[in-house]
This record gives C-alpha cells, sequence and structure tokens, in this order.
C-alpha cells in the first residue's frame, strides 16, 4: 500500500509489503526493508498518453481509465490491472462537525504481477480523495471525524464471475455507509453498508462481516496482519450466493476512534528528530479496548 499526498504535499508514504504470517496479533513481515525504501519520500507527478504519472526514487504509479500500473520497491514489486465496473464517486459536504468538503473517487480492479519473483494475483484499488487545495489530506480531518472502518473485496466464482467492491463504516453517530458493488460485470453505488467485526483477546480485526441492505453478506475471516492494528488481510468464506468460491481477496482497514493522538506524536517526533518512529515500537503492548488503542504503561 502506499499513498501520495501523505504525509505533505508531494510526499509519498511508503506502509510496505508484508508477507501473510497467519497472526494477526503481531505486525507482518515486512518484504522489504523501511531502510532500502523509505517510508516518506518525494515524487513528481506527468501525464504519459491517458496517464497521470506519480514518480518517485522508489515507486511509479501510472494511472490511465481503464489500464494501472504500479512498480515499487526498486521495481522488485511489478503490477498490471484492469478495471471493473465504473469509478465510483461519493462527497461528504461541509457541515456542522466536519469543516471541509471531501469528494473521493474510488476505481477497482483485478491485478496480476509479480513480487521479487513470485507471481501474484489479486485486488487492485485506487482511491483519490479531493477537498480545498491549500489542504493535505491529515488536514481535512477525514480520517478523525469521518472514517473508522473500510474494507474492499473481490472474490472470483468458479464459473469465472467476479464480485467485490468496498464499504466504508463511519465513526459513531455520522451515518456515513458508502459502498460500491460490483457484480455481473455492473458497479452499484451504495448507501447502506454494514461492516461488523469480531476481535482477538488483543483487539485484532478477526472476522469481518459486510451486509448491504439484506441481498448481500460476505464474511471474511482474517488471514494476517500488516501494520498493526490497522490493516490485516482475509479471505471470503461465506456469502448468501448459490455460488462456489473459486478465489477471494480483502483488505480490512480500522483506524481506532484516537488514533489521531498516535499521528500527532509521530509528527511532532518527525519534527523533533527529522525521521518518524518505529510504530511497531510505540505500539509494542499495546491493544485495542472498546475502539480505542490503549499503550501499555512503561
Amino acid at each position: 500500500m502506499r499513498a501520495c499526498q501523505i504525509p505533505g504535499k508531494n510526499e509519498s508514504m511508503n506502509f510496505g509489503a508484508y508477507e501473510v504470517t497467519g497472526d494477526l496479533d503481531s505486525p507482518g513481515k515486512l518484504v522489504y526493508s523501511f531502510k532500502d525504501f523509505p517510508a516518506v519520500e518525494d515524487f513528481r507527478t506527468h501525464q504519459d498518453g491517458d496517464a497521470v504519472v506519480y514518480d518517485g526514487n522508489s515507486f511509479r504509479f501510472a494511472l490511465g481509465v481503464n489500464e494501472f500500473t504500479w512498480s515499487d520497491a526498486g521495481d522488485n514489486i511489478q503490477l498490471d490491472a484492469q478495471r471493473l465496473g465504473q469509478t465510483v464517486t461519493y462527497s461528504v459536504p461541509q457541515q456542522d462537525g466536519y469543516e471541509h468538503p471531501t469528494m473521493e473517487r474510488s476505481t477497482m480492479g483485478k491485478a496480476v504481477g509479480r513480487i521479487g519473483d513470485d507471481p501474484v494475483e489479486g485486488l487492485f484499488m485506487i482511491d483519490l480523495i479531493y477537498s480545498r487545495p491549500d489542504l493535505t489530506f491529515g488536514e481535512t480531518m477525514f480520517t478523525r471525524k469521518i472514517h473508522n472502518y473500510w474494507m474492499n473485496w473481490l472474490i472470483e466464482y468458479e464459473d469465472g464471475e467476479l464480485e467485490g467492491g468496498f464499504a466504508w463504516r463511519g465513526q459513531p453517530g455520522s451515518g456515513f455507509a458508502a459502498a460500491h458493488h460490483y457484480r455481473d460485470g455492473v458497479s452499484h453505488a451504495r448507501a447502506d453498508a454494514r461492516i461488523d467485526v469480531e476481535r482477538t483477546e488483543r483487539g485484532s480485526m478477526q472476522e469481518v462481516t459486510l451486509s448491504l441492505g439484506s441481498d448481500v453478506r460476505v464474511r471474511f475471516e482474517q488471514q494476517g496482519s500488516y501494520d498493526w492494528p490497522i490493516h490485516t488481510q482475509g479471505v471470503a468464506v461465506e456469502t448468501l450466493r448459490d455460488k462456489k468460491i473459486k478465489n477471494s481477496w480483502n483488505y480490512s482497514e480500522n483506524f481506532p476512534l484516537n488514533w489521531g493522538l498516535v499521528e500527532e506524536y509521530q509528527t511532532a517526533y518527525s519534527n523533533l528528530y527529522g525521521r518518524y518512529p518505529s510504530l511497531r515500537g510505540l505500539l509494542d503492548g499495546a491493544r485495542v479496548v472498546d475502539g480505542k488503542i490503549v499503550l501499555e504503561r512503561k
């Protein structure tokens, strides 16, 4: 996973590539070290045919209309993706409690490629989030005031059909429940998403169930953690459809309700020392309790 314009303008954040270990309560095993490919680097943009290209020293995004390429970790990661369905747009207007209007355009695709010498395939997702031009994404306060859970998914059935999409669950009281449902080659924008989560004793996401109204229900078992406690990887194990699952992919995200305090600490540390602190070290012994991160007293 990689983000552009985070943490600052013309900066890109490398969230890392991880091996799935089956351990939900610990950070995943990095495939490529942040010492070799930094967590934050500058990038440039230019146009190449119908694609907008984001170029950094260790990565390259080329985002076309129907086709996308992503290379990362000094070309050790190479992915090509084809768009599935339509790009789905939603907006959150300026309102009491949320100062900056936000619009997101989300595109889903099926990806093939390699990591090192290993062939891979799976789900590809691009989210472009817009607000006032003078703001960074962090300054919109989206992850602190709106966002709580997000997940994407793709199922390949034995008959070759693909079904998937993404869904959000907003912070308590927000009523935010946007979703994209791709089925039978057609995209559907939804506003009735529900995400239910079962957790381990430490508070890690163990099982995620997505419901869209009464007609869609998919249960995902999580198989490993990446940057604990934010992201996990899972597979679909149950749907309402009378079809057999051949392959499936799921990426789930949960920002604890007080995660903004962690971000403030990371920013202050970076301003003081010129580098970001070890998130693994900071969260060693931490737990998620009632939706909030609780650090171990040292």
